[in-house]
């Protein structure tokens, strides 16, 4: 069962979702996996601002 709402979006209007989109929002499963999302978009260049949501 998801546990949290990851939701990305690019502060200066690049692409995040594949189809063109400046923002995408995923569900993640563990802490961990969330972790290591927020980390990786800290040093992100598209400048991500990132919001998540708890599920469960």
């Amino acid at each position: 069962m998801p546990k949290f709402k990851f939701t990305a979006s690019s502060r200066t209007g690049q692409k995040v979702n594949p189809l063109g989109g400046t923002s995408d929002s995923i569900t993640v499963y563990s802490q961990a996996d969330l972790d290591r999302r927020v980390k990786a978009a800290k040093t992100d260049p598209r400048d991500l601002d990132v919001k998540v949501e708890r599920l469960s």
